[in-house]
């Protein structure tokens, strides 16, 4: 199998749109689909794909080819997923309240915070919903249910953390989505309070742009940040050094409340879409 062509080209209201979709990858009938939460494209162009049905993980070749699924069964509220420099695949689970690590063939290698339990403490985490790596291995996760941002290292263990529930700058109403540039700024998309707040790798606040609406899912390409707006199916672009919005597109035609995104070394853009069950792969124009 490869990528489903849309039977029509979906185009873009802005006549410099950066993106046009080609269509959505395509998903055996063998899977029992549900809502999309996120999407990943290794080093290698494998793509993977964590959604809240059966199996949760689904695993595709570079061309779009069903590989094969796995965790079954170890999922209540799929959420997050990123594959780190190892080839290695990370999720978080918001209802369980846990981090999973998984070899590409699918085995658990590892689980942080305790199954079933949330606590705001060093060792746990509260519906965590996001995590990115910095260049040195570390890890930085989006522990929402209590506010804040949590720095482990590259073998789980707890460094620091920054961020509490709030309002003001450094503080979250949900600290939803993550990602990270080349110089590890985090990027934190604060659902909630309508915001994307930037930190320092060591959680200093640097600024925060607004303007645009409620932030769902983030993505570092380039010299810009993408930002995925479910609630109005739109995708804003800023400049991640003036912090400026330089493009905005798409509409309820075209995105089913778009979530977590990836990107492959083509430089094309994959959205997981909650609503529409369905992920969309989009060219760079």
């Amino acid at each position: 199998m490869r990528y489903f062509p849309a039977l029509f080209a979906l185009t873009l209201a802005a006549a410099d749109a950066p993106y046009s979709s080609t269509g959505f990858l395509k998903i055996p009938d063998s899977v029992k689909l549900g809502p999309m939460s996120a999407v990943e494209v290794d080093g290698k162009g494998n793509i993977y794909v964590l959604h809240r049905g059966e199996p949760p993980l689904v695993a595709f070749d570079k061309n779009g080819a069903y590989k094969g699924g796995f965790g079954q069964g170890k999922f209540k509220v799929a959420h997050g997923l990123r594959v780190d420099r190892g080839g290695n695949i990370w999720t978080t689970d918001n209802g369980l309240h846990i981090l999973r690590k998984f070899s590409p063939s699918g085995e658990v290698l590892a689980t942080l915070g305790e199954e079933g339990v949330g606590k705001n403490d060093q060792h746990h985490f509260r519906a965590p919903d996001d995590v990115v790596f910095a260049s040195n291995g570390d890890m930085y996760v989006a522990d929402s249910g209590n506010g804040r941002i949590v720095r482990l290292d590259k073998n789980g263990k707890f460094v620091s953390q920054f961020g509490k529930k709030g309002k003001a700058k450094g503080e979250f109403a949900t600290a939803h989505g993550l990602a990270i540039d080349k110089r590890d700024r985090i990027y934190v998309a604060d659902r909630g309070n309508n915001r994307v707040q930037v930190f320092s790798s060591n959680g200093e606040f640097i600024a925060e742009w607004k303007g645009f609406g409620n932030p769902f899912g983030l993505l570092v390409t380039g010299k810009q940040l993408i930002v995925s707006e479910g609630d109005v199916n739109k995708m804003f672009h800023f400049d991640i050094d003036k912090g400026e919005l330089v493009n905005q597109w798409g509409d309820e035609k075209m995105l089913q409340l778009p979530h977590l995104m990836s990107t492959d070394k083509k430089g094309n853009l994959y959205v997981a879409e909650v609503n529409g069950k369905r992920v969309q792969i989009f060219r760079r124009n």
